[in-house]
C-alpha cells in the first residue's frame, strides 16, 4: 500500500506523506498545465521548483500531485516567487540532477486539499524536517552499504534500483535517487530523532544482510 492509499492516517500526516512522497507534479498556472519536478525544502517545508519566469506571474497557481487527473491525491495552492541559488537549490540538484527550466522558484504553500476531503493550512503543512541538521550524516549511513540500500528499496518500496543513492530523509521516510527518478521509501514507523533514525537504518540493513 503506497502513500496515496492509506486511509487511517490523520489529515496532516497523510498530507505530509503525500507531499514528501512525490517529487513530480503538474503545475497549473491560471489553468495552463506544465509538468514539473519539485522538492520539499527541509529547512522551511515550502517547495523548490524549476519554472519559467512567466509562471510566477499567474493569479491562480496550483500544484497537482503527482499529475493532473480526477483521482489526484493532492492539490496544493502555491504562491511562487524567485529563489536565489543556495542550499535549497543544491538539494534540488541532488534529487533531480538537472534544472529543467531556467528559473528557480520557491512555492509557499497557502493550503493543500487531499483525497480524503481534508484541507490542511500553511502553518501545518510547511513543517520543517525534524531531521534537517542530521541529513548529511544520515544519508551517509544510508549510502554506506549500497547492496543493503538496494535490498531495502526492494522490500519497502517494491523498487529495483541498480545504483541507489539516498538524497534525503525525514521522520516519515527517505528518498533515493535512481536513474529513472526519485523513489520514496517509507519507514516502518515515524521516528522522532536522528538517533531513532540511525537505529531504524541499522535494523533495516541488519535485516537484509
Amino acid at each position: 500500500m503506497n502513500n496515496d492509499q492509506i486511509p487511517h492516517r490523520d489529515p496532516l500526516t497523510h498530507a505530509l506523506a503525500l507531499l514528501r512522497g512525490h517529487s513530480t507534479g503538474t503545475l497549473l498556472v491560471d489553468g495552463t498545465a506544465t509538468p514539473v519536478l519539485y522538492i520539499v525544502d527541509p529547512r522551511a517545508g515550502s517547495l523548490i521548483l524549476s519554472v519559467e519566469r512567466e509562471m510566477t506571474e499567474g493569479d491562480d497557481t496550483v500544484l497537482v500531485i503527482p499529475e493532473d487527473s480526477f483521482e489526484a491525491p493532492m492539490r496544493a495552492s502555491l504562491e511562487l516567487g524567485e529563489e536565489p541559488e543556495g542550499e535549497a537549490t543544491d538539494r534540488y540538484m541532488a534529487y533531480h540532477t538537472r534544472q529543467p527550466m531556467p528559473m528557480w522558484a520557491r512555492g509557499a504553500i497557502s493550503f493543500v486539499k487531499v483525497d480524503s476531503g481534508s484541507v490542511v493550512g500553511q502553518e501545518e503543512i510547511e513543517a520543517p524536517n525534524p531531521l534537517v541538521d542530521a541529513l548529511p550524516g544520515l544519508c551517509k549511513k544510508l549510502n554506506s552499504d549500497q547492496r543493503a540500500l538496494r535490498e531495502v528499496c526492494k522490500l519497502l518500496a517494491k523498487a529495483d534500483i541498480d545504483e541507489p543513492v539516498a538524497v534525503g530523509i525525514d521522520d516519515l521516510g527517505f528518498d533515493v535517487r535512481a536513474r529513472f527518478g526519485v523513489v520514496r521509501v517509507e519507514l516502518p514507523a515515524p521516528v522522532r530523532s536522528a538517533e531513532e533514525a540511525e537505529d531504524v537504518i541499522a535494523a533495516l540493513y541488519g535485516g537484509v544482510s
